[in-house]
């Protein structure tokens, strides 16, 4: 017999409802995914079923345990050159295009929106570095990774992964990009952490604390948990947030067509701004 705590179809409607009205991931058809992943929070917590549970997440005032069950469900699997074409292309074409020829990358704002545990800006700082040379990097921080999940944050903050997970990224150790921890471990440069800000964003909030636009957003891999609706509200918000002739990288499995307002379509899951 399962030890797991069993969920009530009006539990699962309450978590289901509130993570796509506060966080826009849609969870309605992943019941197994809710009871699994929580019950590992009941058991520690104490708490002998999801009413009781819901009931301290209702009434945390702090928003600590909401934010510790938006940690628990959000999915976060990634690696390092993860749809590695999209590097390629930002570094021949997309800023070359923007700049018109000579890439100023002091000048250069990217947004990866969805970081998960830090893989991606990573990814794009290297391919930035591998493409232009460590001295044409400037020395602020020229990547925003934002994720809603404090704990994959946390991750990407200390710059410490598997060697598994770098290996489509190719010896990054020998580059000078990391250090090797152990025979299982490598730990990214304080050159490369530094010319990363992590923040927390929430990607449903109705406006984003920026005040000035972007170069390039990626979003990628992230949209898959959204519904329609959602999906195309937040392309809009990018679009307010991107230059215009800045470019708009989705994931391959999330491109939203070749008609998109505002944008025109170059290929799969990669967009520019036109108007």
């Amino acid at each position: 017999m399962s030890d797991l705590v069993d969920i009530t179809d009006a539990e699962f409607e309450r978590i289901q409802s509130t993570v796509y009205h506060r966080f826009g991931i849609d969870l309605s058809k992943k019941r197994t995914l809710i009871r699994g992943r929580l019950n590992g929070t009941l058991r520690k917590l104490g708490y002998r079923s999801f009413g009781d549970y819901l009931e301290a997440v209702d009434t945390d005032e702090t928003g600590a345990r909401l934010t510790e069950m938006i940690d628990i469900l959000s999915t976060n699997h990634t690696f390092f050159f993860r749809e590695a074409d999209h590097l390629d292309y930002l570094v021949t074409a997309a800023l070359p295009a923007i700049y018109g020829g000579a890439v100023d990358l002091s000048e250069t704002r990217v947004w990866c929106a969805g970081c998960s545990t830090g893989e991606e800006p990573y990814s794009i700082l290297i391919a930035l570095a591998d493409a232009f040379g460590m001295k044409a990097l400037p020395a602020h921080p020229l990547i925003l990774a934002s994720d809603i999940s404090t704990r994959v944050l946390a991750t990407a903050k200390a710059g410490v992964y598997p060697v598994s997970r770098t290996r489509e990224a190719g010896d990054i150790v020998k580059r000078g990009y990391a250090r090797q921890l152990d025979s299982e471990r490598i730990e990214m440069s304080q050159e490369m952490r530094r010319r990363l800000l992590f923040r927390r964003i929430n990607l449903m909030d109705a406006e984003f604390p920026f005040r000035h636009q972007f170069n390039v957003i990626f979003c990628r891999n992230v949209m898959i948990y959204f519904d329609v609706p959602t999906r195309v509200r937040l392309v809009a918000a990018f679009r307010r947030h991107l230059r215009i002739g800045g470019f708009l990288f989705l994931g391959h499995s999330e491109s939203m067509g070749r008609n998109v307002a505002g944008f025109q379509y170059l290929q799969p899951a990669v967009y520019r701004r036109t108007e």
